[in-house]
């Protein structure tokens, strides 16, 4: 499913590297991820890669996509589940949403609207010289 240089990775998780809390969360993730099971693709610098995987650019810079060890997209929320269920410390998160379908659909109602939010709460420097969408670094 991958071709990553990490051949153990169990997941793609598929992010933008502009984000400033997107950067901030994987750069955390990344450390929690000390057996390298996440395979992270910057949707910006790797756009090719995340096409050739089924990933539409548009909707995976609006929702996080994740791509799960038997190649199953999951997106928003349930993205994250899926994310956390490999790292120390929010597998019990993850078990718990699973549990619990109105938390999760609760969760995700309010995820969707923070990342609406986002692009124009927290933009990057990139984004204020208006190269968020990825003209400059394909």
């Amino acid at each position: 499913m991958l071709t990553s240089s990490n051949s153990i990775a169990s997941i793609t998780v598929f992010f933008d590297n502009d984000c400033l809390i997107c950067r901030r969360e994987v750069r955390f993730c990344k450390r929690l991820d000390k057996d390298q099971r996440i395979n992270w693709v910057d949707l910006r610098s790797q756009r090719p890669l995340a096409a050739d995987m089924g990933i539409d650019f548009a909707a995976a810079m609006e929702l996080l996509h994740v791509l799960d060890a038997d190649g199953k997209l999951h997106v928003g929320l349930a993205g994250h589940r899926v994310m956390w269920a490999y790292l120390p410390g929010y597998r019990h998160l993850a078990a718990l949403l699973d549990r619990h379908p109105r938390l999760v659909r609760f969760g995700d109602h309010w995820y969707r609207l923070f990342t609406r939010l986002r692009p124009g709460a927290f933009k990057s420097r990139g984004c204020e010289a208006d190269v968020c969408e990825g003209g400059n670094h394909e």
